[in-house]
């Protein structure tokens, strides 16, 4: 018999999905998405969404795994078998199909070659880049508990410092010359997160101490600092604050995943997070090309539909396609 969901981590996830999709519709750039440049509010806006959207989404993923840890149940070959239906499968599917609609589709962003495709299954690939770092996560987790090595509070703190080292020399350096195949950059770049949700669930008596909070909100508010910073002064002082990003987010993410609240709309998302974010990328740009295409191009009114359109449309593909056998398995990684 299955457990019943967390209603308060369902809201989060429901709450981080959807921080992705606004994010993917405004753009990571001035050059991509709606095209949006400083000092448009939006923009700024994306600084704070940048700040906590795949964190939040990673330490959830840490969370639940904590609370169900398959490395004490199974080998190594079936929980990499697992993981890679529900992740890599539908990462390989689903984004040669938003490949194949990218390059067919006129008013799209970054189209590829034909000739260049077989590199969306060998490097990371617009939007699912995530799906095999995040894999790849899950191996390193594996490891770690199959050999009893984050099975105290010290021995987490001691990981979770090599992670941050590792998320900050993932492309500096000698590193930025190795190719990023499977994308093992942005595992190492999300990997403290994921400790970090890891943690919340199994040292929660040990960080939720009230001796322990002051310190957590100390660094929480230290990370809204940072993205002024990162926003009213960018360069230099932008690169500097980005690194000390991760010391403030993890006990961000704490105080996050220890929560007690919970929003019936938000858990309804969170319940279709995964496919939302599998599909999301098709009403990102088919949303803004529509209205575009009827010559309406008030920035809110694009920001509002695709957003609204990017949400909706995966929902709609979830409960079609579960109907059916493959469908579930090819594309959305399911049972």
């Amino acid at each position: 018999m299955n457990s019943p969901k967390n209603l308060s981590i369902e809201t989060l996830r429901g709450i981080a999905i959807l921080l992705v999709v606004i994010g993917h519709v405004i753009g990571s750039a001035p050059d991509g998405g709606m095209k949006i440049d400083f000092p448009h509010p939006l923009r700024y806006f994306y600084v704070w969404i940048d700040y906590i959207q795949m964190p939040l989404f990673t330490a959830i993923a840490g969370w639940v795994y904590a609370l169900k840890p398959f490395s004490v149940k199974i080998g190594f070959a079936e929980f990499a078998r697992k993981k890679a239906l529900r992740l890599l499968v539908p990462m390989a599917v689903v984004g040669t199909l938003y490949f194949l609609v990218q390059y067919v589709m006129p008013g799209t962003n970054n189209k590829g070659e034909l000739s260049q495709m077989w590199r969306i299954y060998v490097y990371p690939y617009t939007i699912y880049w995530y799906l095999p770092s995040l894999f790849l996560i899950f191996m390193i987790q594996w490891v770690i508990d199959k050999h009893k090595k984050m099975k105290t509070m010290a021995q987490w703190t001691v990981w979770c410092l090599v992670a941050i080292v590792l998320s900050l020399i993932n492309d500096e350096g000698i590193m930025h010359s190795v190719p990023n195949l499977f994308s093992f950059k942005g595992a190492l770049g999300q990997l403290p997160y994921f400790f970090a949700g890891v943690a919340a669930y199994r040292f929660a008596v040990d960080l939720y101490r009230l001796s322990v909070k002051w310190l957590l909100w100390i660094m929480a508010l230290l990370g809204i600092v940072l993205i002024q910073v990162v926003w009213f002064y960018p360069g230099e002082y932008a690169s500097m604050s980005r690194i000390i990003y991760p010391i403030t987010l993890i006990p961000t993410l704490f105080l996050l995943l220890a929560l007690k609240w919970n929003n019936r709309f938000f858990t309804w998302i969170g319940g279709y997070a995964y496919s939302i974010y599998l599909f999301h990328g098709f009403g990102t740009s088919g949303g803004r090309i529509l209205l575009k295409m009827v010559g309406i191009k008030a920035v809110m009114l694009l920001f509002i539909f695709a957003t609204c359109i990017a949400t909706a449309c995966p929902i709609v593909i979830d409960i079609l396609i579960s109907r059916f056998k493959w469908g579930r398995k090819l594309l959305l990684g399911k049972n």
